[in-house]
């Protein structure tokens, strides 16, 4: 009985998702003016109707629509659609909303001026099918001068290389019920699918580890982005190694790419 319930215990843990909990995800997500300027100004320039994909609980959604935007936020999990209607609501702002996948969706027929995947959510991506299904499904949801604009970090051998055995501190951050929390990672890498599997330990004064979350990420390199970006129709047009709009290089943490069709 008692291995049962252990057995039990560890598929629970092992299932969770740090998208099934908005207040945790929120977090950890704090507002970044910097990139939410970038995102703002970029979507600006090209004007018309924006959908920004994978928009978790409206972090950019909102400062779109905020900006006079004409936005649709879409996203895989319920609970944090609903986390991004109640910030809408929150900030007097309405823009759209609406459950899709974003390897695979169809908005019947309409079309984008600009359409933003943010903070690494490409990333969510593993096999050269998502990248095809997203990059192609994106394609058809463009207008003809539309452009496609996302960020992704830039692999760190070093960070890849971490030992996977070993708990490091993420930070610790304050829940309005939970009080002061810690929030460990461990990393495993396993470069024949360039997945860093990430695990996510959070614990309160009371109770340690009271959530696991898994966050497998890929690793997308630099030489093989425009052959992913080329895999589902689009082509890389711009690359930026900050938000600032600086070149990309070596000592670059991100590549920030625009494409179109």
């Amino acid at each position: 009985m008692q291995v049962t319930k252990l057995f039990a215990t560890i598929v629970s843990m092992v299932q969770n998702s740090l998208y099934d909990r908005p207040d945790l995800y929120d977090l950890m997500a704090p507002p970044d003016p910097i990139l939410e300027r970038f995102y703002v100004d970029i979507a600006r320039e090209r004007g018309g109707r924006i959908l920004d994909l994978a928009c978790g609980s409206g972090r950019l959604t909102v400062p779109l629509a905020q900006a006079g935007l004409d936005v649709i936020g879409g996203d895989l999990s319920s609970a944090m659609l609903e986390r991004a209607r109640d910030h809408a609501r929150a900030n007097a702002v309405e823009p759209g909303f609406v459950e899709l996948d974003m390897c695979d969706f169809d908005l019947g027929g309409r079309t984008f001026d600009t359409i933003i995947v943010a903070m690494n959510s490409v990333l969510h991506l593993h096999s050269l099918d998502d990248f095809k299904g997203f990059f192609g499904s994106v394609g058809r949801h463009l207008s003809p001068q539309g452009r496609l604009v996302f960020d992704a970090f830039l692999p760190n051998i070093a960070m890849l290389n971490t030992d996977p055995n070993k708990r490091e501190l993420i930070g610790t951050v304050i829940h309005d019920g939970l009080g002061a929390i810690t929030v460990e990672e461990t990393a495993r890498y396993d470069p024949l699918t360039q997945i860093r599997h990430v695990d996510w330990y959070w614990s309160s004064k009371t109770e340690k580890d009271f959530w696991q979350a898994a966050l497998p990420m890929r690793n997308v390199f630099p030489q093989e982005m425009p052959l992913l970006v080329a895999s589902g129709g689009l082509r890389l047009i711009e690359r930026f190694g900050d938000f600032d709009r600086s070149q990309l290089t070596a000592e670059s943490m991100r590549q920030i790419c625009v494409c179109g069709l």
